[in-house]
């Protein structure tokens, strides 16, 4: 079970667990993120669904975050509601591109911690970077969240201009579920672009 209700993180993590059921979080699961860092968010969500989870499910929360070397790190923790509690992807989007203007300092990276509760309690985590730059402007229709405005160091297309299978293979929640594959003893050869 997914600890989110995000149906973009859900559909994405879903194709990444080979041979795995993937469910989502009930209908108005909402923790509060507290934390200051991507370990603290993932735990508080996993922590907080483990009770309404089935006794023999596998509880993983995610949290990711952009990070932008010109902005001391921001969004960071707080990438999904940088622009406030209720903004879009756009909002996120414009706001960022606002705040960088046309300075030439752009790099960036996304990182994602995946937190996952075993049946007997115990923990596993895995984690994944990807570096890149932020564009001058948005371009792709694929993805979902800064994908438009991230250029990968690796390639000269934004993420949002990549199929999903593209953007699997190298994003930095794709690399994270990849880690996570490897210490459930899923078969990583079955895994999406593994």
């Amino acid at each position: 079970m997914l600890a989110t209700g995000n149906k973009d993180k859900v559909r994405e993590l879903g194709e990444m667990f080979p041979g795995a059921t993937v469910t989502a979080a009930p209908d108005g699961f909402d923790p509060d993120e507290t934390g200051t860092t991507l370990v603290q968010n993932a735990r508080i969500k996993a922590e907080a669904l483990r009770p309404d989870a089935p006794a023999d499910a596998w509880v993983m929360a995610d949290d990711s975050g952009l990070f932008v070397h010109a902005l001391d790190g921001r969004p960071g923790v707080y990438s999904s509601r940088y622009a406030g509690p209720d903004a879009t992807y756009a909002d996120n989007c414009n706001l960022l591109l606002e705040e960088l203007g046309d300075g030439e300092a752009r790099g960036a990276a996304f990182a994602c911690v995946l937190y996952c509760i075993a049946p007997d309690g115990s923990v596993l985590i895995g984690s994944g970077v990807l570096p890149g730059e932020i564009t001058t402007g948005a371009s792709g229709a694929d993805g979902f969240g800064y994908d438009p405005v991230f250029r990968p160091l690796c390639d000269r297309r934004t993420l949002a201009e990549m199929t999903r299978d593209e953007k699997a293979a190298i994003s930095h929640r794709g690399r994270a579920a990849r880690c996570m594959v490897r210490l459930l003893g899923l078969d990583p050869a079955q895994a999406l672009a593994a």
